[in-house]
Order: C-alpha cells, then structure tokens, then sequence
C-alpha cells in the first residue's frame, strides 16, 4: 500500500478486479493502525478518481465501512474520510446518499456528533459547496419522508446554526443570506433563505438568529411574540443564552451598528425583537448583557433627539420591499405549523408516560392484593 505503487495503479492502462482488492482495503480500514487506513483511503480515493463508473458498483458497500471510520481518533485519518465522502457526492445521485447515510449515522450516534460534527459538516462545506450542503442536508431534514425523530432533527438544526454562525469556512453563505432580503437581492439568494428557514422552524432559537442574520427584523419581531406557544425549556433558554453570546460576537457586527440608525425604516422592528428577546431570558448574565447594550441604544436615541419615524413613512419604507423580499407570512405559517407538530409530539409523548405510569401503579397495586 506503498506511495510508488499507488502511483503506479493509478497510471497504468491495465484493468484489474476490483472486487478482491476492495474487500481487502476494506478489511483494512478497521486496523489499528493509523499509516494502514490512511494508506488504505488513499487507495479508495485513487480508485474513485481512475475508475469512477466501475467504483460506482461498489459504493452501498463502501459507505458503511467508511462511515464508520469517522469515528476514528486521529483527525487526518476523518479528514481523509471525508475527502473520499467528497469524491463519492461529486457523481451524479450520490451526493443524497451519502448526505443521507451521515445523517443516519449522527441520528444514532449522538456522541458523534458532538464529538465530529462540526468538523465533518464544515469540512464537507470546503470540499463540496456551503450552500449546496446546507440546502441539501435542510431538504433531507425537513422532508416528510425522512426517518428521524423530531427531537434529533431540532439538534442537527441546533448544531447546523451554530457552525453557519461561527466558521470561516462559510462566511459566503452568511453573505448570500444578508443579502437575501435587501431590495433588488437575487431569487436564488431568496430561496437560500427560504430553504433554510423551513427546516430551521424546528429550532425556534436557531429560526429567530437566522432572520437576525438575514437581517429579517420584521420577520424576527414577528417570530419572538410567537415565542409564548413555545414550551420555554431549561435547554431553550440555553440556546437564549447561547445567543446572547453570539450577538456580542463578530458575525452580528452589522446588527449592532444597524441599532444606531435610528431613522431606518426597520430600527424599531429590530428593537423590538431584541426587547421581545430580553422578555424571554430570566434574569441572567445574559439579561444584563444585553440589557445594558438596548439601554445604551435607547440612550443614544433620546440625546440625540431622534424622531420616531412616521407610521405614514414607515409603511411607505415597508411597501417599497415588498416583491423584493420573501414572503414573511408564508414563512411565519410555516414555522406555526412546525410548532404544532411539535407540540402535539410533546404531548403524544406525555400521554404515553401517562399511561406507563398508570400501568405500573396498576401492576403493582395488583402485586401487592396478590400478596
């Protein structure tokens, strides 16, 4: 499994089997040794690269095995995984397969995905396309068809937000999606959002930080005051508190500067999200942080002798948008009836209790007569 004699495989005109020589890199891959599985994906890689349509037979039973290996300890070991998960998702269909498979693997492996999913995901951003990821992994998740739990689908969200908040790798994507509700903004930037935005609703935090980022203040006042139909958890208002940070951070430098146009048309939408925001926390660290920062706002607009805008002229400013940007009713419905379905999950789930409660004490009442 040499360097010479991978080079020498990938450019000889001869045709061999694949088959034997597969099942033994395959075989491989679950040594214990580090240079054998690198040496191994390479192998797998090289293969996929010289001959791609014979491979193409062979990957159902690839994935599994190389799947498997990302939960290897050595980072180059999955960085060389995915990069052979790259090769695969570039043929025609398969991207859907893998994406899938990944999703499966996280869905039952939750340690693996705390543990690699933020690299797998960003690295899959660099290899393929950030925005080809994102679309595609939140048409999976939000699709009927799909096998996952609610609460797993919620999580992924959760875990997808944090890293478009976060990593260098797709500060493109955080700009198409700034860009998405500005006046004369493309359709195809439109429908990022638009898609994103669907399969966010299974996270109400990660829905209303992602039209902060788009820079959606309607939408997000609109969003928070729906906030009291959501059953507000313990890990709910950590993703608050979470969020908080997030907004004190470089990526939501705009929206704190944007607090100091006062005469913008969407300034006091943008307030109002932030105050409605503030409603929500207890009183925290976070509270006061952002507490402190919406007073120094407010204090800046009275020492200014700021105006409030006119009712006349802001709804002038606001019909100017529209047809420019994306429907926010269409999205607001939208996220009330992911709600709804996860409302009656919840309580589908509390009747079940209910119910096995209600057995047991049964079981045992029945135990103890018995007796």
């Amino acid at each position: 499994l040499s360097w010479p004699s991978l080079s020498l495989v990938k450019e000889s005109p001869k045709v061999f089997e694949l088959s034997p020589l597969l099942q033994t890199l395959m075989g491989e891959l679950g040594s214990d040794y580090v240079p054998t599985k690198m040496a191994s994906l390479r192998w797998i890689n090289m293969l996929l690269e010289k001959v791609p349509a014979e491979m193409n037979k062979y990957i159902e039973k690839l994935l599994p095995s190389l799947l498997k290996t990302l939960a290897d300890d050595a980072d180059a070991v999955v960085l060389l995984v995915l990069q052979v998960l790259s090769r695969i998702s570039l043929t025609v269909g398969e991207f859907s397969r893998v994406l899938n498979a990944l999703l499966k693997l996280f869905s039952t492996d939750r340690r693996l995905l705390e543990i690699r999913g933020s690299l797998v995901i960003r690295k899959l951003c660099v290899l393929l396309n950030a925005k080809v990821v994102y679309i595609q992994t939140a048409a999976v998740l939000s699709s009927a068809s799909n096998e996952f739990s609610l609460e797993f689908i919620s999580t992924m969200v959760q875990t997808l937000n944090l890293i478009l908040l976060t990593a260098q790798e797709l500060q493109a994507l955080r700009d198409i999606l700034k860009r998405s509700f500005k006046a004369g903004s493309a359709a195809e930037d439109k429908e990022v959002f638009g898609a994103l935005f669907k399969c966010w609703c299974h996270n109400p935090v990660s829905t209303f930080s992602l039209c902060l980022l788009g820079q959606a203040y309607d939408l997000a006042f609109s969003l928070i005051k729906k906030f009291s139909e959501v059953d507000i958890s313990v890990g709910l208002l950590m993703q608050l508190d979470k969020l908080i940070q997030l907004i004190e951070s470089p990526v939501y430098i705009h929206l704190r500067l944007q607090l100091l146009e006062v005469e913008m048309p969407q300034h006091s939408s943008l307030l109002k999200a932030l105050y409605g925001l503030l409603m929500l926390l207890p009183q925290s660290t976070a509270f006061r942080t952002l507490n402190a920062r919406l007073t120094t706002v407010c204090n800046l607009r009275d020492n200014l002798n700021a105006p409030s805008n006119d009712r006349k002229e802001l709804k002038e400013a606001r019909k100017a948008l529209v047809g420019t940007a994306i429907d926010h009713q269409v999205l607001l419905a939208e996220f009330e009836r992911v709600c709804q379905v996860h409302l009656q999950h919840r309580q589908q789930v509390i009747s079940m209790m209910s119910l096995q409660d209600e057995k047991k004490k049964q079981s045992g009442g029945e135990a103890s007569t018995s007796r």
